[in-house]
């Protein structure tokens, strides 16, 4: 298992907008936000949206 990327292949079942980081600001939009599919390292809801992906890997190998 590749734990160093797990947070990273986590499918998010809220919807979560973010603030364009600086750097990667879409030309003539910076006033727009970016909404998320898949968690990003430090969001609240990464831990939860890992989680329900290893249970349901898991349950479904019969643990």
């Amino acid at each position: 298992m590749d734990v160093k990327s797990a947070f990273l292949n986590s499918e998010l079942k809220e919807q979560v907008f973010v603030a364009q980081p600086p750097g990667f600001v879409i030309d003539g939009g910076s006033n727009k936000v970016l909404h998320l599919r898949k968690a990003l390292y430090g969001l609240r809801q990464a831990l939860r949206a890992w989680n329900a992906k290893l249970d349901a890997a898991l349950a479904q190998l019969g643990f």
